[in-house]
C-alpha cells in the first residue's frame, strides 16, 4: 500500500508540473509516467485517463482553496481584514507551491465547467465576501463579480509576472501592498 500511495503521489506532482508548464492538452501519459518516474501501468493503476487525472488534481487543489478561503472569510471581521488574509493565502500557495497555483488558477480554464454547481470554488467565496460588505455597507453596491475579478486579478496578474521574471523572490511580503490595491480598486468599481 505504501508503494501505490508512493507512486500516486509522484504521479500528481508530475502531473501538476506538466500540466502548469503545457496545458492539459500540451501533456501525454507517457510524459506524466517518464517525470514521475514510474511505469504508463502504474499510472494506470491510479487513473484512467489523462483527463481524469487532471480534473481530480484540479478539482481537489481548487475545492480546497476554496474551503480554506472560505474559512477566511467567516473568521475575519470587515471586508478589509477579509481581503488581506485571502490576498495572503493566494500568495503563501504561490510561495509553497507555483506550479500547483499556476495549473489551479491561471491554467484550469478548461477545467472549471466540470466542477458541479454550488460548489465553495475560490471565485464564489470571494464574491461573497463583496456582497457581504456591500450589504453591510463597507464598501458601495458594485457588480459582485467585477469586485471579485479586481481581488483575484490583483493577484493573478502578479503570479504572471514573477514567472516570467519580472518580480523576483517570494510573493507573501507584497501581498499587504497587493491587498491595499486590490482593496482600492474594488471600491473604485463604485
Amino acid at each position: 500500500m505504501t508503494r501505490a500511495i508512493g507512486v500516486r503521489a509522484k504521479v500528481d506532482r508530475a502531473a501538476v508540473k506538466l500540466f502548469a508548464a503545457k496545458g492539459v492538452d500540451g501533456v501525454s501519459i507517457a510524459d506524466i509516467a517518464a517525470t514521475a518516474g514510474v511505469s504508463q501501468g502504474a499510472l494506470y493503476r491510479h487513473y484512467r485517463s489523462k483527463d481524469e487525472l487532471a480534473s481530480q488534481l484540479f478539482s481537489t487543489a481548487y475545492l480546497r482553496t476554496g474551503a480554506e478561503l472560505d474559512a477566511i472569510r467567516t473568521a475575519r471581521i470587515g471586508f478589509p481584514a477579509k481581503v488581506i488574509a485571502m490576498v495572503e493565502h493566494f500568495c503563501a500557495i504561490y510561495d509553497q507551491d507555483a506550479a500547483l497555483f499556476r495549473f489551479m488558477l491561471i491554467a484550469q480554464h478548461d477545467l472549471l465547467p466540470q466542477l458541479a454547481s454550488g460548489e465553495r470554488a475560490p471565485v464564489a467565496v470571494i464574491e461573497e465576501a463583496v456582497a457581504e460588505a456591500i450589504e453591510r455597507g463597507e464598501i458601495d453596491p458594485i457588480n459582485v463579480a467585477a469586485g471579485a475579478a479586481v481581488i483575484m486579478g490583483v493577484v493573478l496578474q502578479t503570479s504572471i509576472f514573477h514567472l516570467y521574471g519580472r518580480i523576483c523572490g517570494p510573493l507573501l511580503p507584497y501581498a499587504p501592498s497587493l491587498a491595499r490595491a486590490a482593496i482600492a480598486a474594488v471600491r473604485g468599481l463604485a
